[in-house]
């Protein structure tokens, strides 16, 4: 249950991070500086990374990390347990030089808020909004839980940037090292011939999303042979098999609050496509995968290993709403943009009472 500290710990965080950023990157600072004011936008990355690095028993997986850190039984050949080589040399270094678990977590913060500033490169107006959304659409206490994919994550959209810069050595190296922290990220070296060059039609989006409504009713088992993926699944580096076994085949999903809020959210971001699309054919590859995102969510949202998955994709919904928003501003449509706004923090405040990826109570570490 979180408490006032926790709901001020957040906010403060959220609304400081916003506004130092919203400082840096203001009109006037980025007409006489293409990099804008930086001392206000690293304050604010420093705000972020030390909550999340400084907290202790925070996030449903800190035992689990903090045990890996500690005991390392992917040492003990014995195990036969294998972890990504990106996480285990951070975390022997790390141990070498005799620091506690929460350098760690400090680290992987470091590396994921980097990226994911860094991402908005070319739109670094709009990063006081993608910050804004990262926290309020819960990807900010999702760091928190899955610390190697949060860093992915961030890869990714580092990715997707290169793919508009045209810079292929670069897209391959940022996926090779995001990789080397969670090895799903490989499965998106395709995207790059692909992801910026294919813009479907507004109709095919919306036919998919209402197909995908019907489909969250029907059990998944109709379509996929779980056996058959687990048998592929286990011969990777991690053995997410058990992901693929833990499912029930004939399990359908249901309606929660949350669903609906969900698919809301997806739908507002759908309506707009078409109309951002034409305006800044930039947006396609970040729309592209946000729908896909959102499709998969729609039919899937309760199938674990497609959930896992589907974070990767969900991501770039934080870039569309961006780019609404600025749209919407632009239009000088202030009632929409400050519903939207209450809206996600009303969000962000529901998040933290509910305990979203075990983000409260907040507590900072004993040195």
């Amino acid at each position: 249950m979180a408490d006032f500290f926790t709901y001020s710990i957040y906010f403060s965080t959220l609304f400081i991070s916003v506004g130092l950023i919203k400082i840096g990157y203001r009109n006037q600072a980025l007409k006489k500086n293409d990099q804008g004011q930086r001392f206000f936008i690293f304050m604010a990355l420093l705000v972020m990374v030390l909550i999340a690095g400084l907290r202790y028993n925070v996030g449903q997986d800190y035992i689990g990390y903090t045990f890996y850190y500690n005991e390392r039984p992917y040492l003990d050949e014995s195990i036969g347990m294998e972890l990504e080589y990106g996480y285990t040399i951070l975390v022997n270094f790390l141990n070498e030089l005799n620091l506690k678990v929460w350098s760690y977590f400090m680290t992987s913060a470091i590396i994921t808020y980097v990226l994911l500033f860094y991402s908005f490169k070319n739109y670094k107006h709009l990063l006081y909004l993608g910050v804004f959304f990262f926290f309020t659409y819960g990807l900010y206490f999702f760091s928190f839980n899955g610390v190697r994919q949060a860093v992915a994550m961030s890869a990714l959209a580092v990715a997707v940037m290169y793919i508009q810069e045209r810079k292929i050595f670069h897209f391959l190296g940022i996926i090779l090292l995001g990789g080397l922290m969670h090895k799903s990220l490989f499965l998106f070296f395709p995207i790059y011939y692909v992801v910026d060059r294919i813009k479907l039609p507004n109709y095919f989006w919306y036919l998919a999303f209402f197909i995908s409504l019907i489909l969250h009713f029907i059990p998944l088992s109709l379509f996929i042979d779980i056996s058959y993926i687990s048998e592929i699944l286990s011969g990777s580096q991690i053995d997410y098999s058990g992901f693929a076994e833990s499912m029930n085949s004939d399990e359908v999903g249901g309606v929660t609050l949350g669903y609906l809020v969900r698919i809301t959210i997806g739908f507002f971001i759908l309506s707009y496509y078409n109309t951002l699309i034409k305006i800044n054919k930039n947006y396609l590859p970040y729309y592209n995968l946000a729908l896909i995102g959102i499709v998969l969510y729609n039919a899937f949202s309760h199938i674990l290993m497609v959930a896992r998955l589907n974070n990767y994709f969900l991501f770039f919904n934080i870039f569309c709403l961006a780019f609404i928003i600025h749209y919407l501003n632009c239009k000088n449509q202030k009632l929409i943009v400050h519903s939207i706004m209450v809206f996600f923090l009303i969000l962000f405040g529901y998040g933290i009472y509910a305990n979203e990826n075990g983000c409260s109570p907040y507590q900072f570490i004993n040195f």
